[in-house]
């Protein structure tokens, strides 16, 4: 068994695990990669042209032995640094005026790769080498070199690289030191195709029917299914549960894709759809497919199908022979497709459209005919429409559907080793394997987006396409008939059974006629009779004209007249009175209108104030329902008001009391700190969320469609407070001294403890937060929120950071909370530093509870009085986080809460 840790091993291990420990326990040795041996050889042909480059520039460069590494000499060359169980290859050692165990001196790194870009895998193998060198030579080097294909070194820093390749070694220590070593889990990712193992582990996950077969499967999300016991995409295909979507939903969301759903496609073979696809046949169409060298950033082959519907189908392939082709190829391109202005130009994919963009900015070209004219097949495939395949590559969808390529190898992986063969040996032979493979992908292409078109006229019929949230239900002729009576019985069901009569007869014909809506005739209608006054008081009539300031209003003959019942609140109970206020109206000659006297405030009927703060407090602060407050009104006073009255209610008193919100949000905003927390809530089938503004003694709500935080800061604009809140990013950017409340944290930390209670590492970095934060607490409860005595913790804090939280962790969860701690570390101890500031977001989010309680008992919220209502529910916080009765100050007619007593 290798025992040693080398380069090839530590990079295996970064792009899989598995793949290190076939290397170090199995003797397989998969199958060679074509790619991957190019790219070997042409990282040698580099290394040797340097090389000789640099022993003619320079004198002293000599090979990599003991010797010459104390001598010092400027470059040493072809290195095997070796310490422990730790082997690296180093092509050049560079000297720099450091001191090291070996002098005055020491060396920085540098390796060589096969490609024109540098990629990440490349920069963990120099921070291997880096992390060799400094067992060494007894110093670390802050930079690091890797010199690629056109032979121009690429610095890299290597300060924070040991943070990555720590927890790396450490796990390949464990799997070498262990005696019968398990293998890691069998995990498919990007790196397949390029790894000698594919054959072995695709066959595997086959085999195992396993989750990563899955395309758009991520590391997390196959964690979370392991965790419910999924490990098999068959397993997974019985999660998904169709839902119907929400027909009042004003925005629709993106299209997500759906991996159970997915897994059902494989498993029954079917085509699922969330959304027909849109896809329109047009006259002419053009199908687009681009070859090119990502790694060096040129196109050498674009292939343009055009398809007419009355025309046969033609191919061009428009070919570079080296780089300064590309211009060329470009030229003819746009030539050509500017011979069918206005048809469509399909492509599968984004790499055309950076492509097309990349070749625009290159050759000054303008595209912007040709961008309107783009359409990318896949977007009408993403989340709507599901084959049953393991990814949405097109060749995988094209295989199902009955595209063939004519090398059964065809990739894109292996077309970049065809046209390096090509640059190399000019050979007819793999230009034309490529023009073939660019024209089987057009082609490919062209069939998709035909069997799309086919799906959206025909899905209905079509037995192997179902729809994912209404799946079909195939029924005779006969009964049909059945299920639709069915289905009328099942929806009515829920509605009320005395207005809504369930009818089992046939359904009406064209003769027959709808009945009219309306009250049947010879039914009277509802009118409010006016009750017997109390009490009558004349009052005096209105002396200037409201529209005409100055203006003497005439006594006329007229009388003006209004019936007011209010409630009176004695300290025995409530009194219903009925008070008719009469006088004579007055007219004005310039408007030629007559006014009534200032006490008669309507023609008919009105309710007092008492009366509607009555109605006001049972349904915000008690939450009574409508029908409730109508029915207790009439139970206790013999008053019938419709549903609507309470509603317009509501909106005087909003408006009544719209100054007081604004000395509400003034007051608050002179606090020395600010509570926000934020919560969903339902408007008639959309979710918008309620934002709640409180510094623990006056409350505001505010309404917004969206989670941006926008709203924050517009309300604390020029705030230079401190604002409390929970971690949600969107508070981050706000302009001033910020609290991020320490309840949200230990909450979170306390659920995923218990959830991986055998996470050792994570627990042990609980242990020390736990240890930090409970005396700051403790001695919070004992003296308050007192800079004095807090103050002594700021060393403990710093302590904390330096040794627990910059440190290297292989732990997900205490990965995570190290970035929390790390993100908020000026923002976690605020509390510390200044009197007075809460260490928690509670008073946020006892804000929010009333409402909280509410939206469970209403449901859904209605759009046009939400915002009033919400209004109200901030001036019954505030009268609840003061002590204040809300009936009270309602019966006040105060604006302001404070000069209402307790």
């Amino acid at each position: 068994m290798n025992r040693t840790i080398t380069s090839e091993i530590v990079v295996a291990y970064g792009q899989c695990p598995r793949k290190a420990y076939l290397l170090l326990h199995s003797n397989e040795t998969g199958r060679t990669n074509e790619y991957i041996c190019l790219l070997e050889k042409q990282k040698f042909i580099n290394q040797n042209a340097y090389l000789d480059s640099l022993s003619q520039q320079y004198p002293d460069v000599r090979p990599y032995n003991s010797t010459n590494l104390k001598t010092g000499s400027s470059f040493l060359i072809n290195g095997i640094l070796q310490s422990r169980i730790f082997e690296a290859g180093c092509s050049i050692l560079a000297k720099v005026a450091l001191p090291s165990s070996l002098g005055e001196y020491s060396y920085e790194p540098a390796i060589f790769v096969g490609t024109y870009q540098i990629y990440s895998d490349q920069k963990l193998e120099l921070i291997f080498v880096s992390y060799v060198l400094e067992q060494v030579q007894g110093q670390s080097s802050a930079i690091g070199r890797i010199i690629g294909t056109e032979l121009k070194p690429h610095k890299v820093s290597l300060k924070n690289g040991y943070k990555i390749l720590t927890p790396i070694l450490q796990d390949l220590q464990e799997l070498i030191q262990a005696k019968s070593p398990e293998p890691p889990p069998l995990v498919l990712n990007k790196h397949c195709p390029y790894c000698q193992f594919e054959h072995l582990c695709r066959g595997q996950a086959e085999k195992d029917d396993n989750l990563s077969l899955l395309d758009r499967a991520t590391a997390k999300s196959l964690q979370q299914y392991e965790k419910k016991g999924i490990f098999t995409v068959k397993q997974l295909s019985y999660l998904y549960k169709p839902r119907r979507r929400n027909k009042r939903a004003k925005n629709l969301a993106l299209p997500l894709h759906k991996l159970e759903l997915q897994a059902l496609a494989i498993r029954t073979g079917k085509t699922y759809l969330q959304e027909l696809p849109k896809l329109t046949t047009e006259p002419v169409e053009l199908f687009l497919d681009i070859e090119g060298i990502p790694d060096q950033q040129y196109n050498y082959l674009i292939g343009l199908l055009v398809c007419g519907k009355t025309t046969p189908c033609k191919y061009y392939s428009f070919w570079a022979n080296t780089c300064e082709d590309e211009a060329l190829i470009w030229q003819q391109f746009t030539e050509e497709i500017n011979h069918y202005p206005g048809a469509p130009i399909y492509h599968y994919g984004d790499y055309e459209v950076r492509a097309l963009a990349k070749l625009a900015r290159r050759y000054g070209a303008d595209i912007e005919d040709i961008n309107h004219r783009l359409i990318n097949v896949n977007t009408y495939i993403y989340g709507l429409v599901y084959f049953p395949v393991y990814s949405n590559s097109l060749k995988d969808i094209g295989k199902f559907i009955g595209a063939t390529w004519t090398s059964p190898d065809a990739s894109g992986m292996q077309s970049i080793v065809w046209r390096c063969h090509w640059d190399n040996t000019q050979d007819t032979k793999y230009r034309n394997l490529l023009i073939t493979y660019n024209q089987d992908d057009c082609l490919a292409l062209k069939l998709l987006t035909n069997e799309l078109c086919r799906i959206k006229n025909f899905a209905d019929a079509l037995p192997e396409v179902d729809f994912a949230d209404q799946p079909k239900q195939w029924a005779s002729e006969g009964s049909t008939e059945l299920h639709n009576q069915f289905e009328t019985i099942l929806k009515l069901a829920h509605a009320d059974y005395d207005k809504n009569k369930i009818s089992l007869r046939r359904s009406r014909t064209n003769n027959e006629t709808k009945p009219k809506r309306g009250g049947q005739k010879g039914h009277p209608g509802s009118t409010k009779l006016i009750p017997p006054a109390d009490k009558v008081i004349c009052v005096p009539m209105r002396t200037e004209c409201p529209e005409h300031k100055g203006e003497p209003l005439e006594e006329s003959e007229r009388v003006g007249e209004c019936t007011i019942i209010d409630l009176i609140f004695i300290e025995s109970g409530i009194k219903k009175t009925v008070t008719k206020y009469i006088g004579k109206k007055g007219f004005c000659r310039k408007c030629h209108r007559h006014y009534n006297p200032l006490e008669v405030k309507s023609n008919y009927l009105v309710y007092g104030h008492g009366f509607q703060a009555w109605v006001v407090y049972h349904r915000l602060f008690l939450r009574l329902p409508y029908k409730v407050i109508t029915q207790t009104l009439v139970d206790q006073f013999g008053e019938e008001i419709s549903e609507g009255t309470i509603i317009n209610f509501l909106r005087y008193f909003s408006t009544y009391y719209s100054e007081t919100e604004r000395l509400l949000t003034q007051k608050i905003l002179e606090s020395p700190f600010v509570h926000v927390d934020e919560t969903k809530i339902n408007i008639q089938g959309v979710e918008q969320y309620v934002w709640v503004f409180t510094d623990g003694s006056h409350v505001v709500f505010k309404l917004t469609s969206t989670r941006e935080a926008e709203v924050v800061h517009q309300f604390l604009s020029g705030y230079d407070g401190t604002l409390i809140s929970d971690f949600y990013p969107g508070y981050d950017s706000v302009k001033c001294k910020q609290q991020k409340c320490w309840v949200h944290l230990i909450r979170d930390i306390n659920d995923d403890l218990w959830k991986s209670p055998f996470d050792s590492e994570f627990k042990d970095f609980v242990l020390k937060m736990r240890n930090l934060i409970v005396p700051i607490l403790q001695t919070v409860e004992e003296y308050g929120l007192k800079r004095e005595y807090l103050n002594q913790f700021n060393a403990n804090v710093n302590e904390f950071y330096k040794e627990t939280i910059n440190k290297s962790y292989r732990s997900d969860l205490a990965i995570k909370y190290q970035k929390r701690f790390v993100r908020y570390q000026d923002s976690l101890f605020t509390f510390l530093k200044q009197d007075g500031i809460p260490w928690n977001n509670n008073a946020g989010e006892r804000g929010l509870r009333h409402l909280a309680v509410q939206r469970k008992i209403s449901g859904s919220f209605f759009e046009s009085f939400t915002p009033q209502y919400l209004l109200l529910l901030g001036i019954m916080q505030t009268c609840r986080f003061q002590g204040q009765s809300l009936l009270k100050f309602l019966l006040s007619k105060e604006v302001e809460i404070l000069k209402v007593t307790k």
